[in-house]
Order: structure tokens, then sequence, then C-alpha cells
């Protein structure tokens, strides 16, 4: 019995869960959201993502977005968003301050640090997850 168990997780895990992520707060229609998956506070400290996706605006509809990914493994992630205005695929900075938008999942930053890993991660089950994405403009 329990091989039959382990050989149906096994499976299920080997399956693309589905996430969906709900973006809200973003300010214009210029540019792509870029967002970055991490799955371990080494990589957030580093900014290595364990891999990057990015979005066009077509979809976004006052100043919200939904978007779904169902090709996940299931896991322990964490998702840094970067609402690139220019397109030039970085975060551009004023007088110290960014210029553009960012956003982590189900996590709203109010601080003027990063925030650690732990704040914004979640874990993905096989059932999939849902999480929102509050982007802040300083």
């Amino acid at each position: 019995m329990s091989v039959v168990f382990f050989l149906f997780f096994n499976a299920l895990c080997t399956i693309g869960q589905t996430l969906h992520i709900n973006m809200v707060g973003v300010r214009s229609a210029s540019g792509n959201i870029r967002l970055a998956f991490y799955n371990t506070s080494q990589g957030f400290d580093d900014e290595k993502p364990l891999f990057i996706k990015t979005v066009s605006k077509t979809s976004l509809v006052k100043n919200g977005m939904k978007i779904t990914y169902t090709d996940l493994k299931p896991g322990i992630y964490g998702i840094a968003v970067l609402d690139d205005e220019n397109k030039n695929e970085k975060m551009d900075y004023g007088l110290l301050l960014p210029e553009e938008g960012f956003g982590f999942s189900d996590y709203f930053h109010t601080g003027m640090r990063r925030p650690k890993f732990d704040q914004f991660d979640f874990v993905l089950m096989p059932e999939g997850k849902t999480v929102e994405i509050k982007l802040r403009y300083l």
C-alpha cells in the first residue's frame, strides 16, 4: 500500500501545479511586469532567481492583472516583482529610491530595506495556490 501511495504522490509532484497571481496597484500600461521566482533565502540575497517570467501589460484592467502559471512543481517559492516601465530589465533609481514599482508575493513591503525571503515565501502544494502582489511606488 505504501508503494502505491508513494508512486501516486510522486506522480502528482511531477505534474505542473497551478499558481494564480492577482496583481494590484500597477501604475501604468507602459512596459512589462518582471516576476523573479526564488526558492531559497540565499538565492534572494544573492539576487539569483530560480527563473524570471516577463509578462506584457496587455491584460491590465483597472490597474490590476491576473496571471496564471500551470508549469510549476510543488515547493517553496517567493516572487519579487518589478514594474519595468521602460523595458530595460532592471530597477531604475533616482536619488537612492526606486523610480519603478515593486512588490512581493502575499507581502506589502513598507520598509526602506529589502525584505527577508521568509516574509514573502509561500508553499505551492499539489492543489495549487493563489497569491496577491500589491505594487508599491516611492
